[in-house]
């Protein structure tokens, strides 16, 4: 064990040094580059610039070695290759050489990766730009060149374009080749460049202007504005002095001669600051006291009730007022019939700081109550309306009488402030702008400060719960319509939300639909309904307790009250035997209640091939869905020409004139409830989780519908690829925010108050609905069943529990009892394999064989079904049971 551990660790150690040694080969290489580029852009300029006709080139003639080139006589003969060849244009390769260099110091800290298609572009760039150029200078002697300063690649290449072109347009495609290849090779915009040109261009002339304006214009305008906000505010003033002057003395807080200052001092201090408000209320009524008489007495103040007594007028006397910034006079306003400066530390008793907005859910009018017999009349009742083709609403219990049992305003606007204070304890701004209280929960829409993120009022549902003393407390992140967020805390006392009164609600009557689902009330009282024809499945979660089981009862019961067996059929999965089989013995069951998980998973596999079967008359029709089939079928046997079923087959062993093809009738749509999935899944395993993803992708058109009911809502029972084809999700309480994750994609469910209160997720969105779920007595539940009984029996169909043995269908799974793959071809090989080598994974069995993971998964499930390996443990592994085989 040793050994192999070592050997395992010496790569890991090697590639560790093996990467490093490359990381210090790549920095050498590449500092060594930057120093051979620099090297040979430095030599090639000086080979250039020193470049001299008379010394020895590669095309010279002659015995003659000096050399006057500083680059020595290699640099003189590389100087006269490149000039004759290119002319001055060669002076682009040391340039060239240069900027790599620069391009390489930029980028030193980055991995060099060469991407050689880049790289092939930008050298045919170059050349592009070493022809066109060596072309034009050979066109046009331009700098003071010469005629021959193109050199001979560019004296070729202009008179053999003049050739065929004339001179303007020779230079016009030169020209165009130039500007192209500067692209290419430097990855330069030109449109990029003339936005930075105009820009400067726009900041030139911002500048210029700014700098020659006239600067006296600039003063005198200054000065006029001053000037007339000066004369703006000494009108004002002048017109409150006038207002001051114009308005009588009608009310004098203290009016004394002057010579007895000290003596008010000293009663001035002695007042209580409290009375501001009584001699405030006392001032006014004095003053509209005199008004109406006419009387102008002057007013002191003596101690009492009214805070304000009057007297006549005194002998005239030299008086004078106290102004406010006397430090001897008290504090108080000298005008009463104004609004008086009121000191900061006293509180105003009946001004309330800021408004709140109290306003309970809008509720829709619903039609008046019938009148209901009581519980003891049930069963005269159920006789007397026998005859009805659906049992009435009366056999369910009455709704209750709501009475408004919430917070009041007191305690409202105080749950409010309190709100505030706690998340702001938190750290964490927010104003509650209106609180809506309902029948079950209270929701306080607050408007967090700017830049306060909605996930960090989220994270603090449990402490606000805490904090407030409540259940629970749910944060609603996003309100429709809403720029607030909503938290909803749950009244003292909760109503009871009945069955009936739902499916006495209007949007229940209305409905044509037989789906149509009751599922309680929502958070303003309001009834809510939805249509499983439009869902088109259902998966329902919900721990033990939360009022699961009673949903599923009310959706039961909604359709039994609304459809007839002709419209509606059911298919019941009770792993419990104690929720469904209630239902067993109406009308509108296929089958009897299953309770054996084997006999569950022949049904599904029925309602496959049934799903396949209407499919095919629904093609052979020319219709797209059950609604359309339906609607052909009857007018054609309004008409009196019945159609005749197109798929049906002769039996072989009668004769022809035996036997009639027989007519099409309406099909009803096919609902199957599954009470608990976990427990299914447990018994059966995988062999119906392809059967409830056929169901659930291809069963919406031939009206077959699922509704799955689990208490244990996990990644392993609601798989992704159930959840992926049903949109549509109900939740009740459960344990942990990670169940709420699985069901509705979103955290939430685990704040619900249970007995019932759920998250509806409507299908094509992604905000979930707070539902009150409907109750359902078990004694209501005995009395529809008992009024459906009393109407019929129940027709069963024997290939239901039968699993549709007489026809195989592609892509079903079969029942067998030795595993579903004991039938592939590899089975032996892959046995014989494992039980040699005495190991087993789906890896091993992939590679031996060559063949996909689905395929050597299903070999090695078959093995274990057949007792050959063992069940994977807690790590993935799993143990050979069988002995290997026999050799000759």
């Amino acid at each position: 064990m040793a050994e192999s551990v070592k050997a395992k660790q010496a790569p890991q150690e090697l590639t560790d040094k093996q990467l490093r040694f490359r990381r210090l080969v790549a920095q050498g290489a590449r500092e060594g580059a930057v120093i051979a580029l620099i090297a040979l852009a430095i030599y090639l300029a000086m080979a250039l610039v020193t470049y001299s006709p008379t010394d020895p080139g590669w095309a010279s003639i002659g015995h003659d070695t000096s050399v006057t080139n500083y680059a020595g006589r290699t640099g003189a003969w590389l100087a006269s290759l490149f000039i004759d060849f290119f002319g001055q244009v060669a002076f682009l390769f040391p340039l060239m050489i240069a900027g790599y260099a620069i391009m390489l110091i930029r980028r030193r800290n980055d991995a060099v990766e060469l991407h050689w298609p880049l790289v092939m572009m930008r050298f045919g760039g170059f050349l592009l730009i070493l022809l066109s150029a060596s072309s034009l200078l050979s066109l046009y002697s331009v700098f003071g060149l010469g005629v021959s300063s193109g050199g001979v690649l560019g004296t070729t290449v202009s008179e053999a374009m003049i050739r065929f072109f004339n001179l303007p347009a020779t230079t016009l495609l030169l020209i165009a080749i130039f500007l192209f290849a500067l692209t290419v090779t430097t990855g330069l915009s030109w449109f990029r460049l003339m936005d930075q040109i105009g820009l400067w261009t726009i900041r030139l002339f911002g500048y210029l202007k700014s700098a020659f304006a006239a600067d006296p214009e600039k003063q005198a305008h200054a000065k006029a504005a001053a000037a007339e906000k000066k004369q703006k505010a000494e009108a004002k003033k002048r017109d409150k002095q006038a207002a001051k002057a114009a308005e009588p003395p009608v009310v004098e807080d203290r009016v004394m001669p002057a010579g007895k200052r000290g003596k008010t001092a000293d009663s001035a201090g002695s007042e209580k600051p409290g009375n501001w408000w009584q001699r405030l209320i006392g001032g006014r009524k004095q003053k509209l006291k005199r008004e109406s008489s006419g009387d102008k007495s002057v007013v002191r103040k003596e101690p009492g009730l009214d805070g304000f007594v009057p007297e006549p007028e005194p002998e005239p006397v030299e008086f004078e007022r106290f102004s406010s910034t006397d430090q001897a006079a008290p504090a108080t306003p000298a005008k009463p019939a104004r609004k008086p400066r009121q000191p900061e530390s006293r509180p105003e008793p009946e001004a309330p700081s800021r408004s709140l907005k109290i306003e309970p859910f809008k509720k829709e009018p619903q039609t008046a109550k019938v009148d209901q017999p009581g519980r003891g009349n049930k069963q005269g009742s159920l006789l007397e309306d026998i005859e009805s083709p659906v049992p009435p609403i009366s056999l369910l219990d009455p709704p209750e009488e709501h009475q408004e049992k919430g917070y009041s305003e007191e305690s409202l606007e105080h749950m409010s402030r309190l709100l505030e204070e706690k998340l702001s304890d938190f750290g964490v701004s927010v104003e509650v702008v209106e609180v809506n209280p309902g029948p079950v929960i209270t929701r306080f829409e607050i408007k967090p400060a700017p830049g306060v993120k909605v996930s960090k009022i989220s994270n603090l549902a449990k402490d606000l719960a805490r904090s407030l003393a409540v259940l629970s407390v749910r944060v609603v992140e996003v309100i429709p319509g809403k720029s607030v967020v909503g938290i909803e805390i749950p009244n003292e006392e909760r109503e009871i939300v009945r069955l009936s009164e739902v499916l006495g609600a209007p949007v229940f009557k209305d409905s044509s639909s037989p789906l149509t689902l009751a599922l309680g009330n929502d958070i303003g009282g309001n009834p809510m309904v939805a249509n499983l024809a439009k869902m088109p499945h259902l998966l329902v979660a919900g721990t033990t307790g939360s009022g699961k089981s009673v949903g599923v009862n009310a959706m039961l019961l909604s359709m039994l009250l609304k459809a007839t067996p002709e419209e509606v059929r059911f298919i019941m999965v009770d792993p419990k035997m104690l929720e469904l089989s209630i239902y067993d013995g109406i009308p509108h069951l296929l089958a009897p209640v299953v309770t054996d998980m084997k006999e569950a998973a022949n049904a599904l596999r029925w309602c496959v091939a049934e799903m396949e079967r209407r499919y095919r008359l629904m093609a052979s029709l020319g219709v797209r869905n059950i609604a359309g089939y339906n609607r052909k079928v009857k007018d054609a046997i309004a008409a009196g020409e019945p159609l005749l079923d197109p798929i049906w087959k002769p039996d072989e062993f009668l004769a022809n004139d035996e036997q009639d093809r027989p007519e099409l009738e309406t099909l009803p749509f096919i609902v199957v409830v599954i009470d608990e999935f976990a427990d299914m899944m447990m018994i059966v395993g995988k062999k119906v989780e392809e059967l409830i993803a056929r169901i659930a992708q291809k069963a919406r058109a031939a009206g077959i519908h699922l509704v799955l009911a689990t208490q244990r809502p996990s990644v392993d029972v609601i798989t992704g690829l159930i959840k992926a084809n049903i949109p549509t999700r109900m939740s009740f309480q459960v344990s942990s925010k990670i169940d709420s994750r699985t069901v509705l994609d979103q955290g939430g469910a685990e704040q619900l108050l249970g007995h019932g209160d759920m998250l509806y997720l409507p299908p094509g969105t992604g905000l979930p609905v707070r539902v009150h779920g409907a109750f359902v007595d078990d004694d209501e539940v005995h009395r529809v069943v008992s009024a459906w009984k009393a109407r019929g029996e129940p027709i069963y169909v024997d290939e239901v529990l039968n699993g549709a043995e007489g026809e195989h269908l592609p892509g079903v799974p079969t029942l067998s009892e030795g595993g579903d793959n004991e039938g592939d071809a590899l089975y032996d090989e892959a046995v014989a394999f494992v039980t040699e080598s005495r190991r087993v994974s789906i890896s091993s069995v992939q590679r031996k064989f060559k063949i996909g993971y689905n395929r050597a998964a299903n070999l090695v499930e078959a093995m274990e079904a057949s007792g050959v390996v063992s069940p994977a443990g807690h790590n993935g592994a799993r143990e050979v049971l069988a002995p290997p085989p026999p050799r000759d």
